[in-house]
């Protein structure tokens, strides 16, 4: 007997998987794939499996494929002493380069596809390895010339010997009296020593050693005694080489042994990229989607084909199973896709429940079926020399038997292969059966009385494939809700059986089956009222989309257009107020080099108020792309604050709370600004600075402390300290940069060339620094 999965041919979906694959152990992997039990863990795989189908589709996805399984090489590291060859270091490189450069790419993504990142959850950093093997071995797995001096110099010698070889050789096919004698003037080798190839008649001709004869015996190949020698050194200079890379290799084995852990857990990365890799071509290939999963065990199957029939050609089937109505009941024609419902019913099943994208639409729910059971098509033996009956009977004696109320069940032709009388008999009790054991189940037949028990019966859908009367044809649609029609006397009329037989054949049928029909005709009656209303619906559905989609489109660029205005609007205000800022530090500067007086103070922060507020004003025009915070602040007198408009520290005098600013002091200025253009300072991160000056002698608090900071930091902080220095009435400050490799003491001293600040610097004396750090005097 068949397998389930066999009866349904999800072997062939493996396949498919397996044909995907690169490795033996991935397709081994998709051979034996098994269904989830645990909702999470499913719905885990297939958002990760989401995540990798768009990422192929809009961003490229990963490029494995050169992949290599490095297995045997794993092993050979297990193993002390051994050493890995070329061509298994090429391999190890290879792996390490395309885990690095997925690596890489996942990062880049990872706010758009928030679960392929877990891919890599280990972050093994391969760059040290991938440089020690290409210090060694190129591309084609030849071992460099750089590798060390030793190779470079071996492979020096051999090209010299080769060139003496090759001209001592040309000299003999350029004498004249031997210019019978040479076969082919064709420098070639036997026995890894060079030789020439002499007609046999003329072998005397020429002394050497004789290494080999042509079939015909008309030639043979000589080594010329000129060269023997030249021959010995390049042989002996190539057993040098052969050592020299064998100890070069199992330095390089060595070195790889003690990372062998990354290495081990770097390929299982790769081969869990080839397991995903090969799912996502599948998706694409059958133009799959990602099914929706329920904890129970439901099924709400839309737009779904075959995945093994040509698309074209196939109609989309759209069917549900739901708590009150577990089973379903097909009826129709023979050939008119019955059976192809039920294949399509388990195999989508199996395949989402295994972890795989589906051809159907997303908006399909599947449950959480702990078993997909079937019985479909003549399982006959003819060794076992079972009937057609007796195997189904065989078959569903076990069915019934192990199936739950989370069991998807499926029968193709129940009660089928017997007297019809005791077939349906049988068939209606199977149906009652499985309905009273709350089973989920598709069953298709072409019994009248087993039609009739399902339409009467509770918890049961009747469905049936429609056929076209007119054409005398299925049309493979299945429509839910209305049982099948009895066609075989419509049939039989159509291709010229009299009306007398038919009539009379009708005289036969039974008055419950005559009501049944009767109802069948009035429900697909009113079915085709509905479902024309439906279509005019759906047609008005979708041309409300599109018009949805125009106006998204037209609101989207009205939105450009407006972040457009505003960007430039925000450069225009940045550009006006760092022009305004430019004016109140020359304020400040006039005022630091004049005699400064009460009046000139006043008249100065007169000038500095006005100002800003010009730029306040100018900002509220502006709209901010993004809101401001509106969350209240909670700011004491007396409490230092950062100012973002001035770029420097400040202590807050007083609070305007009907203006929402505060009055700030900084230096000898004061000045109005808005609550939003000052935030609080990090208390810890200030302590922890004014810790860390302790570089010079003389313990001054005009100084800063840069040492270890990247260049363009530290100047960064330099510019906002000279301006505060400068504001506070400093005549001299000292900035502490350490010695080191002296390049931030020289990208701070071209900073300070160029500063408005500075009048001149020069290094600290050696009990306050030496050249670690420099004194800047202030104009």
């Amino acid at each position: 007997m068949k397998s389930y999965e066999d009866i349904l041919e999800f072997y062939k979906i493996k396949n498919e998987l397996v044909d995907f694959s690169y490795f033996n152990e991935t397709k081994e992997k998709f051979i034996d794939l098994q269904i989830y039990n645990k909702k999470e863990d499913l719905e885990y795989e297939l958002s990760l499996l989401q995540d990798l189908i768009d990422f192929y589709k809009y961003d490229g996805g990963f490029n494995i494929e050169e992949i290599k399984d490095i297995n045997h090489e794993l092993k050979k590291l297990e193993i002390l002493g051994s050493y890995l060859e070329a061509i298994d270091l090429l391999n190890i490189r290879i792996n390490l380069a395309i885990y690095r450069k997925s690596q890489n790419r996942a990062k880049a993504v990872k706010e758009k596809y928030k679960k392929i990142n877990d891919i890599f959850s280990l972050n093994i950093d391969t760059r040290e390895m991938e440089k020690v093997i290409d210090e060694i071995i190129d591309e084609k797995a030849n071992i460099k010339d750089e590798a060390n001096s030793n190779i470079l110099d071996i492979r020096r010698q051999k090209k010299i010997i080769n060139q003496n070889i090759k001209e001592k050789i040309e000299n003999i096919f350029n004498d004249p009296n031997l210019q019978n004698a040479i076969d082919n003037k064709i420098i070639t080798t036997r026995n890894d020593r060079y030789v020439i190839n002499i007609k046999s008649d003329f072998k005397g001709l020429i002394k050497g050693i004789e290494h080999d004869r042509s079939s015909s015996g008309n030639s043979v190949f000589i080594e010329p005694l000129s060269i023997v020698s030249l021959n010995n050194k390049m042989r002996e200079y190539e057993s040098r080489e052969r050592e020299e890379i064998r100890r070069l290799l199992i330095r390089l084995s060595e070195y790889l042994r003690k990372n062998r852990d990354d290495i081990k857990n770097v390929f299982e990365t790769i081969k869990n990229l080839d397991f995903l890799n090969a799912k996502v071509l599948f998706s694409n290939k059958y133009e799959c989607n990602i099914a929706k999963i329920a904890q129970k065990p439901i099924l709400n199957i839309v737009d779904a084909r075959h995945p093994l029939l040509d698309k074209n050609k196939v109609v989309p089937l759209s069917f549900s199973l739901l708590e009150d109505q577990r089973i379903m009941l097909i009826t129709g024609p023979n050939t008119g896709g019955k059976t192809v419902t039920l294949k399509v019913a388990g195999l989508l099943t199996l395949m989402t429940l295994s972890g795989l994208s589906i051809p159907a639409s997303d908006k399909t729910v599947i449950g959480m079926f702990d078993n997909v059971l079937a019985d479909i098509g003549d399982e006959q033996s003819i060794e076992q020399n079972l009937s057609s009956f007796s195997s189904h009977v065989r078959s569903i004696s076990h069915l019934v038997d192990v199936c739950t109320s989370k069991s998807l069940v499926l029968l193709d032709e129940l009660g089928s292969g017997t007297d019809p009388t005791e077939g349906s008999a049988f068939a209606m009790a199977i149906i009652d059966y499985l309905r009273d054991k709350k089973v989920f189940g598709i069953i298709t037949t072409h019994y009248s009385e087993v039609k009739a028990h399902a339409f009467e019966s509770e918890n049961i859908k009747s469905a049936s494939m429609e056929f076209d009367v007119a054409t005398l044809s299925p049309t493979y649609r299945l429509i839910e809700g209305i049982p099948g029609e009895s066609n075989a006397l419509i049939i039989a009329k159509n291709y010229g059986i009299s009306d007398e037989i038919i009539k009379n054949a009708k005289s036969y049928i039974s008055d419950d089956n005559k009501r049944v029909e009767k109802m069948i005709l009035a429900i697909k009656s009113q079915n085709d009222i509905l479902e024309k209303k439906n279509k005019e619906i759906e047609d008005l559905k979708l041309e409300l989309e599109d018009k949805k989609k125009e106006l998204d489109y037209e609101i989207s660029n009205l939105k450009m257009q407006k972040e457009k205005i505003i960007e430039e609007s925000i450069q225009k205000a940045d550009e006006y107020i760092r022009q305004m800022q430019n004016k109140a530090k020359s304020l400040i500067d006039k005022i630091n080099k004049e005699e400064s007086n009460k009046e000139n103070i006043k008249d100065a922060q007169r000038n500095i108020n006005m100002l800003y507020d010009s730029i306040r004003e100018d900002k509220k025009k502006i709209k901010d792309k993004t809101k401001l915070n509106k969350e209240k602040i909670d700011f004491k007198v007396g409490e230092e604050v950062y100012v973002k408009t001035i770029n420097q520290n400040a202590i807050i005098i007083n609070i305007v709370e009907n203006k929402n600013s505060v009055q700030i002091q900084a230096g000898i200025l004061k000045l109005l600004v808005p609550i939003a253009e000052i935030k609080k300072i990090d208390k810890k991160n200030v302590a922890k600075k004014r810790g860390s000056i302790s570089y010079k002698a003389s313990g001054t608090k005009h100084e800063i402390d840069v040492r270890g900071k990247y260049a363009e930091d530290a100047i960064h902080e330099i510019e906002a300290f000279l301006d505060k220095a400068t504001l506070g009435g400093y005549h001299s400050v000292y900035i502490i940069h350490g010695k080191g490799t002296m390049v931030l003491r020289s990208k701070i001293r071209e900073y300070l060339k160029e500063s408005a600040y500075v009048n001149d610097f020069f290094d600290a004396n050696e009990t306050e620094g030496g050249k670690g750090c420099t004194i800047v005097n202030l104009k």
